[in-house]
């Protein structure tokens, strides 16, 4: 068992990214329609690029903060793919809520990210952002879902064929409180019907609430201005694409 949940899986999670396609989750067009054409951005947790890359192709650079070094390494391989995008993407190694780079940014987003977050950090998180905010500038983010914490068996998530291997994604989620979740993942590869690997990641899933996430976001010196999240805040997977999408802006003159 791994306590990194990507030391081994970079690959894994390209591969069922890919096989999504482009509806795949976290919704890409929801950042990339929030960059202004030239603007700055910092992404959180960048993965292996999937928003990074679109982002890229509007912004007039883009700073990535990854802490895992075999995510950044796929980003950098996907990077070097498009040479016309090399002098605007900076990849660095780090963090939420932690990080200070003595710059400022037109927009900051983070897709997938906040289930990472304790929720008695996300204030903290909140306070950073803006600090790297301009005045007027943007914060973008999505799992903001007021719904029970999920509590299911094993089950397959996702699958893909490369060649005559089977890679799959099972995963498992346990409560662990009103706000918290135990989330177990299972990898497994295939040559044919032999099961050639197994490795297991668990990690915390941790859920952020409207109210709670709109009551920090003033604290740290924001307004909610847009977002699925403003228009619904109980997800209805019926009609609604982007889950728990929501948009702030930095009140100018804070903090």
């Amino acid at each position: 068992m791994s306590a990194e949940p990507y030391a081994f899986s970079a690959g894994y999670y390209e591969l069922l990214r890919t096989a999504a396609g482009p509806d795949g989750w976290p919704p890409v067009g929801f950042f990339t329609d929030l960059v202004p054409e030239g603007g700055s951005v910092l992404e959180l947790g960048p993965g292996t690029g999937r928003i990074t890359l679109a982002v890229a192709e509007r912004a007039a650079s883009v700073y990535c903060l990854e802490r895992s070094a075999t995510m950044r390494a796929v980003l950098l391989s996907k990077l070097a793919q498009r040479p016309h995008l090399l002098d605007r993407v900076t990849v660095l190694d780090g963090a939420a809520p932690d990080f200070k780079l003595n710059r400022r940014f037109d927009l900051v987003c983070f897709g997938g990210v906040l289930e990472h977050i304790p929720t008695d950090a996300r204030l903290r998180l909140f306070t950073t952002i803006r600090e790297h905010l301009v005045d007027g500038g943007l914060l973008a983010m999505d799992m903001v879902l007021d719904e029970p914490v999920p509590e299911w068996d094993e089950h397959v998530r996702g699958e893909v064929r490369a060649g005559d291997c089977r890679y799959e994604l099972s995963t498992a989620v346990r409560k662990l409180g009103p706000d918290l979740g135990r989330l177990r993942y299972v990898y497994r590869t295939y040559l044919g019907d032999e099961l050639l690997s197994t490795e297991t990641v668990e990690r915390d899933h941790n859920l952020h609430r409207r109210e709670p996430v709109l009551k920090d976001l003033e604290a740290a010196g924001f307004e909610a201005v847009g977002g699925s999240v403003l228009h619904a805040p109980t997800y209805r997977p019926e009609e609604d694409d982007n889950p728990g999408t929501l948009v702030a802006r930095a009140v100018a003159g804070r903090p």
